[in-house]
């Protein structure tokens, strides 16, 4: 049987007599995929970007620990992770009320998972940038998620770097304002007292038995504290035989006295005599027992000379105790209206005081707050997209579909 070879001029000659099925192919494929391309579209999504700056200022302590526990890139993941956390999310849709419509926790869980799905963080290059990616239907609503999970971020992180001085200055705050309306009270007492009983000025006895008996007070409670400390050493001192570090530092030699003062700078060198020998000999060496004598020998010495103490302090106390009950029974004598006023302007100077001491904490805490550095800065703000980042092309599709349509019309021609 005789076999013919087909040639590409063959080809031609069957494409030119069956092109109509070809032209009608590529048609049908281009147009049906133009309609299906126009109907089934989808929604478009818009994205828009901002940046945020890692700023690593610390103090040089932090800066040491920060580069032995983990390096840069680290850090950089792990704001990453911050930044797309439960926390900073939650507080970002608060901000954009978008946890209105919630009741429930489920509700919120919902919110802020969906929330996660449209947040995206990368680094820029091997910089410390982090840009932070929203995308959203809306382009308005993709521009302020993504400056407001920016402006958010930096404020969670610094909220938590600074939180202790944050609450320092939310209780000083506190305490001023408290004196401050205490101060108020005061001040309106002397006056509304002056108002009634026409009242100007005190006698010269009267001041004079003021200060007396405030100055009684003052010492009284000095006395009462340097009673209560010695006391507080003799206890430790039968319980432990020594005083501790932070015992010894506290006392002074006005509360003390310069003979214990002098018995405890022995003590000590002792102790370090005893100390450097324990370097090389045992505790059994002569050298060594005998200034473990004299170191058992001066703590008794110590325990003595605080019992003295202890005893003295408390004469004095109880002296100053009497002469102040005489202070107040003469100040007892003097009309009752200036003792009235008396008291009431002693109040408002101690109200007055503590007002001027919490207001100078106050600014301290103020500047100490204001002294953290803020490590995170909002570089750049985003801007509302003007384009979706899933263009739909309807016409794109149409073309491919022509050209499947060519392939499969070409075949047809030739196979059929």
């Amino acid at each position: 049987m005789a076999q013919y070879e087909v040639t590409l001029r063959d080809y031609w000659r069957i494409l030119r007599r069956r092109k109509g099925i070809v032209l009608f192919t590529a048609f049908l494929l281009g147009f049906f995929s133009f309609l299906i391309a126009s109907i089934w579209k989808p929604q478009p999504l818009y994205q828009a970007t901002s940046k945020v700056q890692i700023n690593q200022h610390q103090n040089l302590t932090g800066l040491y620990l920060q580069s032995i526990a983990y390096n840069t890139g680290d850090a950089i993941e792990t704001q990453q992770t911050i930044i797309t956390s439960h926390p900073v999310l939650k507080r970002t849709a608060v901000s954009l009320g978008m946890l209105d419509w919630t009741r429930t926790a489920e509700d919120t869980a919902i919110v802020l998972n969906d929330l996660t799905q449209r947040i995206k963080t990368s680094q820029e290059g091997f910089t410390n940038i982090i840009a932070v990616a929203a995308t959203d239907p809306v382009p308005e609503r993709a521009r302020d998620m993504a400056n407001q999970l920016a402006t958010t971020y930096r404020d969670y992180d610094h909220e938590q770097k600074n939180q202790q001085a944050v609450r320092h200055r939310q209780f000083v705050e506190r305490q001023r304002a408290a004196a401050r309306e205490a101060l108020e009270e005061a001040e309106d007492q002397v006056r509304s007292y002056r108002e009634e009983s026409e009242l100007i000025s005190l006698e010269s006895q009267a001041s004079v038995n003021l200060q007396g008996i405030t100055a009684s007070e003052r010492e009284g409670q000095r006395l009462q504290a340097d009673l209560a400390a010695v006391s507080n050493m003799v206890t430790e001192m039968e319980k432990n035989e020594v005083l501790s570090d932070e015992t010894l530092q506290g006392a002074s030699i006005r509360r003390v006295g310069e003979t214990f003062m002098a018995l405890s700078r022995q003590l000590n060198q002792l102790k370090l005599q005893r100390d450097g020998l324990l370097v090389q000999y045992t505790p059994e060496y002569p050298d060594v027992q005998q200034i473990q004598v004299k170191v058992d020998q001066l703590g008794k010495d110590l325990m003595g000379e605080l019992r003295q103490r202890r005893q003295a302090l408390r004469r004095d106390l109880s002296t100053e105790r009497s002469r102040l009950a005489e202070l107040k029974e003469q100040y007892n004598l003097l009309p009752s209206r200036g003792l009235e006023l008396g008291r009431l302007q002693r109040e408002q100077a101690m109200r007055q005081e503590v007002a001027r001491v919490l207001e100078e904490s106050y600014q301290e805490a103020l500047i100490r707050e204001a002294d953290k550095v803020e490590e995170v800065t909002v570089l750049e703000r985003a801007l509302t997209p003007a384009l979706p980042v899933n263009p739909h092309h309807p016409l794109q599709r149409a073309i491919m579909g022509v050209i499947l349509g060519l392939v499969l019309g070409v075949v047809f021609a030739v196979v059929f």
